[in-house]
Formats: C-alpha cells, structure tokens, sequence
C-alpha cells in the first residue's frame, strides 16, 4: 500500500513539475518606432515614411530643403507633383503593355500610338488636381509635402484625350475594336489602381 501511495505521490508531483515547466513563452513585441519631432514641435506623421493609399485619392510625398520654408515647400509640392505625373505616366504605360499582350500589333499600330499621345494628355489635364493635404517641417528644417489627387480626375482627363485621338484616325471596324479595348484596359487598370 506504501508503494502506490508512493507511486501516487510521485506521478502528481511530475505532473506539478510538468505543468510548472510549460510555461506560456510572450511573443517578443514589435519594436516600437522612435517619435521623431519636428522643428515646430509637431511628431512626424506616418505618410512621411509609409505610403498611404485610398480607392479615390493617389498620395504622394515630396522633400525639399532650401534656404527659407516658403522655398522649402515650393521644392518639396513639386517633387510631389512630379511623383503624381510619373505615376499617372506610368499607369498609362501599363494600358499599352496590357493591350499590346491582349491584341497584338500589325493592323492596330494606331491604336498604340495613340496611347503614347494620351499618356502626355492625361499627365498633364490630372496635375491641376493636385492639392497639398500636409506639411511637416523636420529638424533640420527640411520640409515633407503630402500632395493628393482624386481618382476621377484622372478618369475624367483620360475621356476627352481618348476621344480627340480616336477621332483623329481613319474610322475602320480594327480602329474601333482597338478603341474599345483601350478604353476598358485603362478603366481596369483604374479599379486596380484603387
């Protein structure tokens, strides 16, 4: 009987012993990003380093460091314009590419000119959208811009470039198709854009 007691007693303390031993590990916590605060006292925002991004608006971030801030803004609001233009640009870009893969060449090479024209129309009707949504001022004095610019302008400029182009070519049924197909290429790339 002393030997199950025994046996009893021992098999509880492993039992304690194992349980004590399993212990739940923490996960080790993120590093936590270091507040950065600006010459106006101001912390620096999370666009200054994170690209933010919505379904209607496209945000880009511009840096200037000149002699006064009034320069310093001017600097950084056009390196953010000019961010918007490339990436208008380049969505356009990716319509022709997309098109190019889906219809091929030969008959429709009007078609793909065409949108080397409309890329420049729509770079440049989109930028009068634009609009500086924040400013931060760094330590140093060097100032961030967030610029934005809606979704729809981009597809509002996009329609009449489209148009003036298409009629500018020689009506035909290959003309129309490759139209048509550029149209729905760039309203694709816009939902996935957003």
């Amino acid at each position: 009987m002393k030997t199950k007691y025994a046996v009893i007693a021992l098999v509880l303390l492993a039992l304690i012993l194992t349980g004590c031993a399993s212990t739940k590990v923490k996960d080790a916590p993120a590093p936590a990003r270091p507040v950065i605060i600006g010459a106006e006292g101001i912390p620096q925002p999370e666009w200054v380093y994170k690209t933010i991004s919505t379904q209607d608006v496209h945000f880009e971030t511009g840096y200037g460091k000149m002699s006064d801030k009034q320069n310093s803004i001017k600097r950084a609001t056009v390196e953010a314009k000019n961010k918007i233009a490339a990436w208008v640009s380049t969505t356009v870009k990716e319509v022709v590419v997309t098109y190019v893969n889906d219809a091929g060449s030969g008959d429709n090479r009007q078609a793909l000119d065409a949108m080397e024209v409309i890329s420049q129309q729509v770079a440049e009707a989109t930028l009068s959208g634009v609009t500086t949504e924040e400013i931060w001022v760094d330590a140093e004095g060097a100032v961030w811009v967030l610029c934005s610019i809606p979704m729809a302008n981009i597809e509002k400029n996009f329609e009449p470039a489209a148009d003036a182009v298409a009629e500018a070519f020689v009506e035909s049924d290959a003309a129309a198709a490759a139209n048509a197909k550029m149209k729905d290429a760039f309203a694709n790339l816009l939902k996935g854009a957003m």
